[in-house]
């Protein structure tokens, strides 16, 4: 059995790659080279999701299973027009070619993001809540896009299993996205009168959620969650970080300021996340796949430590992490 992985630079996808190696054939994509330390195992090609070179990686294999885990966060320092090529029409022609050459699983990586941090949002959200993401802040149409585009390719195209998922914020070790920056760089901004609930997973279970997701026959959309939930004051305390205190009527200069200065790649909306709780119902994915999450949560961000030097210089226009 061959697998494409789209992402392959990433820190989850390397974790994935490295679990399904001993049984599988791999070959990986990404628009970044691969890390100095950290040997795929088998073929790496560097590629944009939307160039002709796509098109040569399946002329050149025919695959069993494609793993798209190659979406490029709002967060990264590229601009929006290669944000959406890459995400919205890198996906549709991934997805295209998926059908021409009879791929027979797919597994695509989305966010939970795209429910959007709204004052509107239940309780807890399902696989079924709107998708209010792109409603407030255009940086997340891309992410939206993405999904709807799986969304709507697994409901036509029956005859290929394709699972969609939607994890909460991913953490862990390996992990360069921007909650895990700001919890190691020891100072996270708070809205003074804000304590939301929020939900983590470790990446060690997202890449298990993942390999469960491409060996057991379940197709559809599921939203993927860690250990439990846990107030921001909690994690930043257990994170060992210092409270930077933002007043509500400043906050969005705050972020602009923090995202211009730091190093952090800071997005506007992530700022509504510190302000609304964002808790997703993960329970059908646990029930047709088995899933339990076995990292904690609380020790997962204790051990979130200084990030291993694992990767060469970046291309300009790529970011850091696709998760």
């Amino acid at each position: 059995m061959r697998i494409l992985i789209t992402g392959a630079s990433s820190a989850i996808a390397r974790l994935v790659a490295g679990a399904l190696s001993p049984k599988y054939e791999l070959v990986g994509v990404d628009p970044r080279p691969a890390p100095i330390s950290s040997h795929f195992p088998g073929e790496f090609m560097i590629a944009d999701y939307h160039s002709r070179k796509l098109d040569e990686v399946f002329k050149k294999y025919t695959f069993d299973a494609v793993m798209h885990l190659g979406r490029i966060r709002e967060s990264q320092r590229i601009s929006a027009q290669y944000r959406f090529q890459m995400n919205v029409i890198g996906t549709q022609k991934l997805l295209d070619l998926c059908k021409q050459s009879g791929v027979k699983n797919l597994i695509v990586l989305s966010t939970y993001h795209v429910y959007g941090a709204h004052r509107m949002n239940s309780l807890q959200l399902t696989e079924e809540s709107p998708l209010r993401a792109s409603q407030s802040f255009p940086e997340l149409v891309d992410a939206v896009e993405l999904d709807h585009s799986a969304t709507t390719f697994m409901w036509k195209h029956r005859d290929i299993r394709t699972t969609i998922l939607r994890p909460v914020n991913v953490i862990g070790k390996h992990v360069r996205n921007t909650i895990c920056s700001m919890l190691r760089s020891g100072m996270c901004p708070k809205i003074i009168g804000f304590d939301p609930l929020m939900q983590f997973i470790d990446e060690k279970d997202l890449a298990r959620a993942l390999i469960l997701s491409l060996e057991n026959p379940v197709s559809g959309i599921f939203n993927v969650a860690g250990e439990g939930v846990i107030a921001y004051s909690h994690a930043i305390r257990h994170a060992q970080a210092m409270t930077i205190p933002i007043p509500p009527l400043v906050s969005a200069g705050f972020v602009r300021l923090l995202d211009q200065f730091s190093h952090l790649g800071f997005p506007p909306y992530l700022m509504e996340y510190f302000r609304y709780p964002t808790i997703v119902n993960d329970d059908a994915f646990r029930k047709a796949f088995g899933y339990q999450p076995k990292v904690k949560t609380l020790q997962s961000i204790k051990n979130l430590g200084p990030l291993p030097e694992t990767r060469n210089l970046l291309p300009s226009h790529s970011g850091e992490e696709s998760v």
